[in-house]
């Protein structure tokens, strides 16, 4: 006679294989991430080769084209990252330090908990003095860390080079101010009387002490200027 399993001893089976499931499933996941992710220490490792190796030579950061670098996939594209450089040309040193976004990739797909088209890796590449270079390896987010070990946690920007930007020369010498236009004098709307300018009589001259006498008498003789204006209100002489 043929014994089988009872229903407890198959529902124990049933609750063991699923717990090693939740268990197993995710690391099982998490490292096939991993893996897919690994081309990019590889790709960043090589990059850094090539252009330690070309500014030796030429005392400059290179682009892709000249250090001879090619990245993974097709025209920079792979299965999985799309990679970018950011120099078109080299980037000759000048004596003050430079800094430039030299490598960078982006996951096309998600990776684990990194999202596709949000996990950027970074080569940061640093000029600090001539045959001088500096590398730092950044990624933008925590959880597309994960996937890779000894990537900073930093914000990625987008521009190439991160270098003051040049001052405007100041010109010591004092701004030329500008010309006031010359105020012309007023003109007098009394204007002094000439030799030609006779009283309100018609017969007396104009004095040239520019006063006369207004009033009959002596007490109601008023000074004033005597002009063409108003020499014919003058009494006497101007």
């Amino acid at each position: 006679m043929k014994k089988g399993f009872t229903l407890i001893e198959i529902m124990v089976v049933i609750v063991i294989m699923g717990v090693l499931a939740a268990v197993g499933v995710p690391k099982l996941f998490g490292q096939i991430a991993k893996a897919k992710a690994s081309e990019v220490p590889t790709a960043a490792g090589t990059y850094i080769h090539l252009q330690e190796a070309y500014q030796n030579e030429k005392t400059i950061i290179g682009s892709w084209k000249n250090i001879g670098y090619n990245a993974p996939g097709t025209n920079g594209v792979s299965k999985e990252f799309q990679y970018s450089g950011c120099l078109e040309d080299d980037a000759p040193f000048t004596g003050e330090e430079l800094t430039v976004i030299g490598w960078k990739a982006t996951n096309r797909n998600t990776l684990n908990q990194c999202s596709g088209n949000n996990g950027t890796w970074a080569v940061q590449v640093s000029a600090i003095a001539e045959r001088n270079l500096s590398y730092t390896n950044l990624v933008n987010s925590v959880d597309c860390g994960m996937l890779t070990v000894n990537w900073a946690v930093s914000s990625i920007s987008d521009e190439c080079a991160s270098t003051p930007e040049p001052q405007q020369q100041t010109n010591n010498d004092p701004e030329p101010q500008q010309q006031q236009p010359e105020q012309q004098p007023e003109e007098q709307t009394q204007s002094s009387p000439s030799q030609n300018d006779v009283c309100s009589d018609g017969v007396t001259p104009c004095s040239n002490e520019g006063q006369c006498n207004r009033g009959n008498s002596g007490k109601d003789k008023d000074k004033s200027h005597c002009s063409q204006s108003n020499h014919s209100s003058c009494c006497f002489c101007c």
